[in-house]
């Protein structure tokens, strides 16, 4: 295996979301930040801190791709994961300072490209318990800040 695959990078990083809620309405963000990346032969990983932009400050965020799935842990106060699959709806159990809610989310869209730039793009859909069946979509962007 190459070496370079398992060695830890840091990275200057942007990272984009867009929320677009079950009425339609959408709610952007776009964060700079340091992140560490590894990749070995099975997964990658990309952990960065979020900030105060997010709402989320104190808040570490891991990224893990596997084959074609995502998984987003939060370790904070309210630590959470959501497992994010292609064509394929998981159950999700979500902390907030507001309480626990059951999330699901369905992945619609998965390109996770590290051969010269790292850029990560996500779409899903996301039901929140009590929130209706619509779901709301969810892009997330990353990508490696040049220069």
């Amino acid at each position: 295996m190459d070496r370079r695959l398992m060695e830890k990078q840091t990275l200057m990083i942007s990272v984009y979301s867009s929320i677009k809620d079950a009425m339609g309405e959408i709610n952007e963000m776009t964060l700079f930040t340091e992140a560490t990346y590894r990749r070995d032969a099975k997964k990658a990983y990309l952990m960065y801190n979020e900030s105060e932009v997010s709402g989320m400050e104190g808040t570490k965020t891991l990224l893990t791709l596997e084959s074609d799935r995502v998984s987003i842990r939060r370790y904070s106060e309210n630590s959470s994961l959501l497992k994010i699959e292609l064509g394929k709806w998981n159950e999700n159990i979500y902390n907030t300072p507001y309480g626990t809610f059951l999330i699901k989310t369905n992945g619609e869209h998965i390109t996770w490209d590290d051969k010269d730039l790292l850029r990560i793009d996500l779409l899903y859909s996301l039901e929140v318990e009590g929130e209706g069946s619509v779901p709301s979509e969810v892009t997330i962007k990353i990508e490696q800040k040049r220069g």
